[in-house]
């Protein structure tokens, strides 16, 4: 099943290369400040990858992107040597690979709409629709989501179980193009788009389970979070690392409070004490005594079986097989 995702993100290829175009002769710029005109300095490795893709260097003048402390970097018009040159052509004085007197030839006053900002903006208006709260109606289906990748063609699988059985009961895998990049702290503009592919399985008898963290975030409203909001569903987080907060203790406890700021926010739970954890938390319209006592039951190996198959569906997509 194939699907065409429609929704009104910035693209961020076009939005970085237009900020480089900006960069005059005689001036360089670093990954890190091309990342702050677009809103976050996280976004640093991102522009690096924008600029290796790059097929327009008269437009866009990569070889004026270097890294923070100086040194070249890598350049796909004709390597770190051409680099040099070209920028030795524009009176940039470059020695051993990195520019001396960086700050003599700095660009950082870019013309902007700092479009990370604007997002970071709407996750923070969506965190005003979370509710947690013990889910009273009929839980009747536990569903696990993943998505990989080709590239940035994705591939999503869902695989629903009974909650009273614990058997599985249906499985759908869906594909398309994602139009947003991997950035940290970005992840739910990647990846939500992709999860209403399969909003059509989902409906508020079935809880979702999603390889992300719910509310033990640092904002309180991690990517489990988002897609319950956004799709008006139950969601719990299953992060394989800890993001932040303090584990009760280091015992061999197979079940372990985490806090964060002195409050109860999840659990890290593990199929026998001693192995190692997964760090389950509430994402939308749960408890977190309820996700852990839902997550606890489908924990056969490390990650909840609704996940792990579906994250075994979603591989073998994306490698083009068709095992179970």
């Amino acid at each position: 099943m194939r699907w065409k995702s429609v929704e009104n993100l910035p693209d961020m290829m076009r939005e970085t290369y237009d900020l480089v175009a900006q960069v005059p002769t005689g001036k360089v710029t670093t990954y890190g400040e091309v990342a702050r005109a677009l809103g976050d300095v996280v976004a640093s490795r991102f522009v690096g990858l924008a600029m290796s893709m790059n097929d327009d260097i008269v437009r866009v003048p990569c070889r004026r992107v270097v890294q923070s402390d100086g040194h070249l970097g890598g350049y796909t018009g004709g390597g770190p040597s051409k680099k040099a040159r070209l920028l030795k052509g524009e009176g940039i004085e470059v020695s051993q690979g990195k520019i001396i007197g960086l700050e003599r030839y700095m660009f950082s006053d870019f013309r902007t709409r700092y479009p990370l900002r604007d997002l970071r903006k709407r996750q923070r208006i969506l965190r005003r629709g979370l509710r947690l709260a013990r889910f009273s109606g009929s839980i009747e289906r536990v569903a696990g989501v993943d998505v990989a990748y080709r590239e940035n063609h994705a591939f999503v699988a869902l695989v629903t179980f009974d909650a009273e059985s614990l058997c599985e009961i249906d499985r759908v895998v869906v594909e398309g193009d994602a139009t947003f990049p991997y950035i940290p702290t970005y992840l739910a503009f990647r990846e939500l788009p992709l999860m209403r592919s399969v909003s059509e399985f989902i409906d508020r008898q079935t809880v979702l389970i999603y390889d992300g963290n719910g509310i033990m975030h640092p904002e309180g409203f991690g990517i489990a979070s988002q897609l319950g909001v956004v799709l008006g569903v139950p969601t719990i987080g299953v992060a394989k690392k800890l993001l932040c907060g303090q584990v009760s203790s280091k015992g061999f406890s197979a079940e372990k409070q985490v806090t964060i700021g002195g409050r109860l926010r999840g659990y890290a739970l593990s199929s026998t004490p001693g192995a190692k954890a997964v760090y389950v938390s509430p994402g939308h319209m749960l408890s977190v005594d309820q996700s852990k006592d839902i997550v606890s039951r489908f924990l056969v190996h490390r990650v909840p079986e609704p996940t792990r198959l579906a994250h075994i569906a979603a591989e073998s997509a994306r490698r083009g097989t068709n095992k179970k």
